[in-house]
Parts: structure tokens; sequence; C-alpha cells
């Protein structure tokens, strides 16, 4: 029985700890979001044929 209630003590804590970083994370977000990847389409360039 004490088994049981030491991993819901340690599940609480962890679950409790995870949702105060996650809105953390929410409330520090920027109001436009970040792009780190390249853009989809790539930009045409004019070669002349060789």
């Amino acid at each position: 029985m004490w088994v049981s209630v030491v991993f819901l003590v340690v599940f609480a804590a962890l679950w409790s700890v995870t949702s105060l970083w996650l809105s953390r994370q929410r409330a520090a977000r920027s109001v436009e979001p970040v792009h780190h990847a390249a853009p989809r389409r790539m930009a045409w360039r004019r070669h002349a044929n060789a």
C-alpha cells in the first residue's frame, strides 16, 4: 500500500511541475509565431542558358 502512495505522490508532483512549466511557456510565447524553417517556395533565379 505504501508503494502505491509513493507512486501517487511522485506522479502528482511530476504532473504539477509539468503543468506549471507548460503554463509559463504559454505565457511567455510571443504574439507572432517564430519561423525557424526556410520558406517552402524557392526564389526563382533567372540564369542564361549555356
